[in-house]
């Protein structure tokens, strides 16, 4: 068997699990593509896995990395929209932190040659879970007002921009203070809430938005019931408590806590869309895959202390 290199772990924990190895190079199967590793991301995502947020047991030689960037190697048999040599974007959830990964086909996107490895597999996560926030879970229509709570994030970012894409009305997103041009340059017309000098629903008339993109939950989440209108929509990344439901029901809103589901389809507008310079996506940092690097990325996830991804090449 062919071997490759490999950042695993062998049990849930901090950063100090991490350790470099030499592992079997893994082998396509039906319906899957072998992806040689250009480009991966540090998401959010990766962090939470690692130290067993998700539950269950870790087992030895763990590959973790959500986020993927890079070139067919080889297809499965049934995989019919790609070919070896394509560039690619990919979001697995795991088997990103090494040489090489097996994914599914229908999580796997095209790549078109001007977008930058590096670029893509920064969108392609927090992207994702943005686009299909507007796009299907909100239905946004033209005209109609939008809040996007954390909108420098990356699932903000790209909520703000899919909201602009769709010919969105008034446009409310709440940020730090350091965010605010940053934000304005997508449109100088979203009105910016500093969250930490002003609560949105000061802000923001009551019962008066068609949506929101609710990502922090807990009392937000009854705020952002507050600012919408009867009969308008919510979709969240967190699970909804039991007050924020109370309140949803009592003026008819609809929807709920919304898991992005990983599409070729997806994956590909977004890359198009970077193509063509209608989106863009911010990246803090490009380092070199080793496992110094990927420990010093997720610790900067974890302290968000920048703004974008750190992006680690092979």
């Amino acid at each position: 068997m062919t071997k490759m290199n490999a950042i695993v772990f062998d049990t849930f924990g901090d950063t100090s699990v991490f350790r470099e190895a030499t592992v079997e190079k893994p082998v396509v199967g039906a319906g899957q593509v072998l992806i040689k590793q250009q480009a991966i991301a540090m998401d959010p995502y990766d962090v939470k896995f690692r130290s067993g947020a998700f539950g269950g047991v870790a087992t030895a030689d763990t590959i973790s990395g959500s986020t993927i960037a890079g070139v067919v190697e080889a297809i499965g048999s049934d995989v019919n929209e790609f070919v070896v040599g394509e560039r690619v974007v990919a979001v697995p959830h795991t088997g990103g932190y090494a040489e090489y990964a097996v994914v599914d086909a229908k999580q796997t996107g095209h790549l078109p040659a001007n977008v930058a490895f590096t670029d893509a597999a920064a969108l392609a996560l927090g992207g994702q879970t943005g686009y299909q926030a507007v796009v299907d879970a909100l239905d946004l229509q033209p005209g109609e007002s939008i809040l996007v709570h954390g909108g420098a994030g990356a699932v903000g970012y790209a909520a703000l921009q899919t909201a602009l894409y769709r010919g969105a009305g008034k446009i409310y997103t709440t940020a730090l203070p350091t965010d605010v041009d940053y934000l304005h340059e997508l449109n100088a017309e979203i009105e910016v809430i500093d969250f930490t000098k002003q609560k949105f629903t000061d802000v923001i008339p009551e019962n008066s938005l068609d949506t929101v993109v609710e990502i922090i939950g807990g009392n937000n989440a009854v705020g952002s019931m507050q600012v919408l209108k009867a009969g308008g929509r919510i979709v969240s990344t967190v699970p909804l408590n039991d007050e924020a439901k109370t309140a949803r029901d009592a003026k008819k809103i609809t929807g709920d806590y919304y898991v992005m589901q990983s599409t070729t389809d997806v994956l590909t507008k977004l890359m198009e869309h970077l193509s063509t310079g209608d989106y863009k996506v911010a990246v803090a940092e490009v380092k070199p895959f080793n496992l110094a690097n990927l420990i010093a990325g997720q610790k900067i996830v974890e302290s968000q202390s920048v703004r974008g991804k750190v992006v680690l090449t092979f």
